[in-house]
């Protein structure tokens, strides 16, 4: 008890906030010791020289490690400090009731009923002493018995982050060299790009503990992003690629004010304005201050975000329960993005969701909490995962408007969709397999379905199209001959005035094709009809009749189906 009193799990977030700090600042290290390296080529040559840089090389590489690490391992210690926070807060909890009942605690959360029982327990004990004594022996086991399990939660979510960061630590390679599988030439993915998936996947599984840990600590971009890599693989790449993204924003951190301030500078257009800015920056603090800040903004909210992809989050069927986040694909420069909700495990039917306009890389987590969603609606049956193959069109109103009205994003992300269904079809195994595509991903779901796509069900959920090119359901070529197609698109939301227009760029109206079967919008949460502007996003988000079809058809439940 008196360990507990004085605990501070606060300073676990101190010393997440510490490495991180030491990340970025060993990372500059590295940086200086490579640019020296890379700069000295041209005037140290030979042997010596070339013998110095091979042994400079792993030295490199082992601090990088060592970066990634202590990005890792503070996110874990974040981790820590919340559910320690909460484990720490309920043993208090427990003892103040008992304090407040006149119990004496013990070191070892035993806790003992008062001396004598009060009078008005006596008196609600029917004036017997020898009960109100058993009433408040009675209250004296079970606060013991929650006290000492309190305890030992606190002490088990204590040993479980000890164990999870020093895990962090280890993965740190202590031989930077990467695994080299026989015929790979040096290079362990070289050969993918021209393996079908399912040699990917043999080769990845008949690789051993260690050297599938060596490959996605030499290969995590590869590893992560590789369709036909076993996704516990993919996932445990993925963290580090999120890690590694952190320490490139941290990079734009760390450069010297003086490149901030020129940056500021940089887009006046005259060379008066120009200097007289650079004047007025350097003679003023608080101008000098905001113009750091400013251009640190976008780098600081960029790593709030990649923090929150290595935080865990609470299970969506049970909330007092946390679980890590399962990263399938992650990669800036693509803005591919790809995370699976739910437990795998347990799961008795998988879902795809491919969302629509506005969705953007850095602002997936509004997708996100809508496969959880369901995940938590189904309590479980339902594994989800939220689909963001590439860039998709953005803007504003008008702009967006006119921005959706490009099929580009889809012809580009409708093959990755198509690659990405085999993947999802080897791992469902005899699980269904759903796709969701709204909105502008209706057009993207159809475009890959057209090219390919395998899937047991489709819904195109208020959507643009029936994809680009899409004008007849024999337009639409999915590998399963027994896919069942659905849609539903709710009365009044203005993406009816654009499905199936005459030479309209996604395609046919998906409602109106044979042998899709439409589904009733039904009645919102409050009683009114789904229906009107809002209605778009609505019958994803909110329980509503739409939200309960959409799940209905996910686990297959046809006699919940409701058809319009």
């Amino acid at each position: 008890m008196s360990q507990v009193v004085i605990w501070r799990p606060q300073a676990l977030i101190d010393l997440a906030g510490a490495w991180d700090d030491a990340a970025g600042r060993l990372q500059a290290q590295a940086d200086a010791v490579d640019d020296e390296v890379a700069g000295s080529a041209g005037v140290f040559t030979g042997s010596a020289a070339r013998a110095a840089r091979e042994a400079i090389g792993p030295t490199t590489a082992g601090l990088r490690g060592v970066c990634r690490a202590l990005i890792l391992a503070a996110a874990q210690a974040r981790d820590a400090a919340e559910v320690i926070t909460r484990c720490r807060d309920r043993v208090l909890e427990v003892v103040t009731d008992a304090r407040g009942d006149g119990c004496a605690v013990s070191e070892d959360g035993t806790v003992a009923p008062p001396a004598a029982p009060s009078a008005l327990l006596v008196a609600c004990s029917g004036g017997s002493e020898a009960v109100a004594r058993t009433m408040l022996d009675v209250r004296a086991t079970e606060l013991t018995r929650a006290l000492q399990g309190a305890l030992s939660a606190l002490g088990a979510a204590d040993a479980e982050a000890a164990t999870a960061i020093d895990a962090a630590f280890d993965a740190t390679p202590a031989d930077p060299a990467p695994v080299r599988p026989a015929g790979a030439a040096g290079n362990p993915v070289a050969d993918w790009p021209h393996l079908s998936q399912d040699a990917i996947a043999a080769a990845v599984a008949g690789m051993s503990d260690t050297d599938r840990r060596r490959l996605v600590e030499s290969r995590p971009h590869e590893v992560g992003n590789t369709d036909g890599v076993p996704w516990e693989t993919r996932i445990a790449a993925n963290r580090i690629n999120i890690a590694d993204a952190i320490l490139d924003q941290r990079r734009r951190i760390e450069v010297p004010d003086e490149v901030k301030l020129r940056a500021a500078v940089a887009p006046t257009l005259e060379a008066a304005d120009a200097e007289r800015l650079w004047a007025a920056l350097n003679a003023d603090p608080s101008m000098r201050a905001a113009a750091i800040a400013a251009y640190d903004h976008d780098a600081r909210s960029r790593i709030d975000y990649y923090e929150s992809l290595l935080a865990d989050v609470a299970d969506p069927v049970d909330r007092d329960r946390r679980v890590p986040r399962q990263i399938l694909a992650f990669d800036p420069q693509r803005e591919s993005f790809i995370e699976l909700s739910g437990d795998l495990t347990r799961a008795r039917a998988l879902a795809v969701l491919v969302p629509g306009l506005n969705t953007t890389f850095d602002g997936a987590a509004d997708d996100v909490a809508t496969a959880r969603r369901f995940v938590a609606g189904s309590t479980g049956d339902v594994a989800m995962i939220t689909y963001l193959g590439g860039p998709f069109p953005t803007g504003q109103l008008v702009a967006g408007l006119v921005d959706a009205t490009d099929p580009r994003y889809a012809l580009k992300m409708a093959p990755r969709l198509v690659a990405f269904s085999e993947d999802v079809e080897r791992r469902a195994g005899s699980m269904p397999v759903t796709y969701v595509g709204h909105s502008y991903g209706g057009s993207i779901l159809g475009t890959a379905e057209s090219f390919g796509l395998t899937a047991d069900r489709v819904i195109y959920v208020e959507a643009a199209g029936a994809g680009v090119g899409v004008h007849d359901p024999s337009d639409w070529h999915n590998r399963n001959p027994d896919v069942l197609r659905f849609s539903l698109t709710a009365p009044g939301d203005p993406i009816g005035l654009v499905q199936g227009i005459p030479l309209g760029p996604h395609g046919a109206d998906p409602d109106r094709l044979p042998g899709v079967i439409p589904l009733a919008a039904g009645r919102t949460l409050t009683g009114g009809p789904m229906g009107g502007l809002s209605s778009h996003s609505d019958v994803l988000n909110e329980p509503s009749d739409a939200w309960r079809n959409i799940l209905a058809v996910i686990t297959g439940d046809r006699e919940h189906i409701r058809v319009g």
